[in-house]
């Protein structure tokens, strides 16, 4: 027998989306005045804000139409503050306020994007919009999806191609030692050994990005690798554009400037000597044994008397407090070469740390950070079994994965690398491979596109039979 479940309990309540009819309006009757397309910018997460900008920027430059979508995931003023740095509170139109986990985020950006996609459908029918998504991020996956279905567009990822692989190496993990020449050659064989495609990981970026693809019809890939995973995949080559990394135009807008105050103001220890700046927050790291054996991995580094600064992130700080961690980090916190912080709000501070010789090296899990080591001629450890950006390793040198595996081998791999200065310095010499200057050429390319094609094609048109006239309405 059948019991009825009320709506109360299967949808939860959600806060309201918010747009700017007037600013609409404007750029959607220009763009029909000048039979243009709009691209919608659709900022995820943190990282979107400073990866969008060198695409916006341009976009403005060169007046293309554009309305700029802020998710709202990220709300508190330490994930958000970056739209005040790269001045994006005047350009956003829409507010979507997204709430809750993974699939009530999923859910609501859905149903959210449909409401909005069906709104300039009603209201401008022969203008086409483009949604414009970056990355692995949860939006990359849902927002071409909620579009496609409603408006019969696809979309453009500016970062797509994210793989991750993981090198064979890791197998000798089993293996048990830990000495320096062993790290040594460790890390030779993550540069030079064989490397394996691996999909699993990070959680759930992987699965963005695979999905992301195929609501996507233009590639914009960082780099080769990326195009040629696309390229596997099966997605056409002439919609794939190989243009550098996304966020080299903002690290190069923030070096014109200063932050608000130097993060040597805000936390003076870390202008005592250098330092390893340590943030763990992916889904995969903060599973029990990897998690403890990062943090058991750091307190035995501190104890060897290394300058330790641990990240509180918001994954962080509940893995500690789920774990029961807490007195570990206490202990930890009464030494004076471990500083325990919040997520620094400012990019320009983070960037100002990085690039000073009080960097050390980063221990980290994060997908960007592995390509602005690259770009500032750093040296960076990833926590990581697999890495989505596996050229900073195997091609460049710059890179090096130490997964937690057990506090033994993480903390001495780690501990053997930064007491090596031949592998520090080999790292800090790396070629740089990311490029520059995309968001000139992102314009550049999608003003191109506008003027011969339609975000969408049907097999019949693949192969030459015939053009549909009429798209948006099919």
């Amino acid at each position: 027998m059948f019991e009825t479940i009320q709506n109360k309990a299967i949808i939860p309540d959600i806060l309201p989306l918010s747009i700017d009819k007037t600013r609409i309006a404007a750029t959607m009757n220009d763009a029909k005045k000048r039979k243009m397309w709009v691209l919608c910018f659709i900022i995820g997460t943190k990282p979107c804000i400073n990866k969008f900008y060198g695409a916006i920027t341009h976009c403005l430059k060169n007046n293309i139409p554009l309305i700029v979508i802020n998710s709202n995931q990220h709300y508190d003023s330490a994930l958000t503050k970056g739209l005040e740095e790269f001045d994006y509170l005047k350009e956003i139109s829409v507010n979507l306020n997204l709430r809750g986990d993974l699939s009530q985020k999923s859910g609501e950006l859905f149903f959210k994007l449909k409401w909005f996609a069906k709104y300039l459908k009603e209201n401008w029918s022969d203008v086409t919009t483009v949604p414009v998504i970056n990355g692995d991020v949860i939006v990359a996956a849902i927002a071409p999806a909620a579009w496609m279905f409603t408006r019969g567009e696809k979309a453009i990822n500016m970062e797509s191609g994210l793989r991750s692989m993981s090198p064979n190496s890791l197998i000798k993990l089993k293996e048990k030692k830990y000495t320096l020449s062993e790290t040594e050659t460790f890390v030779e064989e993550q540069w030079n050994g064989k490397w394996n495609l691996m999909t699993n990981e990070p959680y759930p970026e992987q699965w963005d990005t695979f999905v992301s693809a195929k609501g996507c019809h233009y590639h914009f890939a960082p780099l080769q690798i990326n195009k040629d995973h696309l390229l596997r995949e099966g997605y056409p080559e002439k919609r794939i554009f190989v243009s550098g990394a996304v966020v080299i135009d903002a690290w190069k807008e923030l070096e014109k400037r200063k932050p608000m105050k130097s993060i040597f103001e805000i936390y003076p220890k870390l202008e005592n000597e250098a330092w390893l700046r340590v943030d763990i927050h992916r889904k995969e790291n903060t599973t029990e044994r990897r998690f403890k054996t990062v943090i058991a991995g750091l307190k035995t580094l501190v104890d060897k008397g290394h300058n330790i600064n641990l990240v509180g992130m918001n994954a962080t700080e509940y893995a500690i407090k789920k774990y029961n961690l807490t007195p570990i980090i206490d202990e930890m916190k009464k030494k004076k070469n471990f500083l325990y912080t919040p997520l620094w709000p400012e990019f320009q501070n983070v960037m100002e740390f990085y690039k000073s010789k009080h960097n050390l090296v980063p221990i980290t899990d994060s997908g960007g950070l592995q390509e602005d080591m690259n770009y500032w001629r750093k040296p960076c450890i990833t926590v990581r079994f697999s890495s989505d950006r596996p050229e900073s390793i195997k091609d460049s040198h710059s890179n090096i994965l130490i997964p937690p595996f057990h506090e033994k081998q993480f903390s001495s791999q780690i501990h053997n690398i930064i007491e090596n200065e031949s592998i520090l310095k080999k790292m800090a010499k790396a070629k740089y491979i990311y490029g520059q200057g995309f968001g000139e050429k992102f314009s550049k390319k999608v003003k191109e596109l506008m003027e011969t094609e339609y975000p969408y094609t049907w097999t019949h048109e693949e192969i030459g039979l015939w053009k549909e006239q009429d798209h948006v309405d099919f």
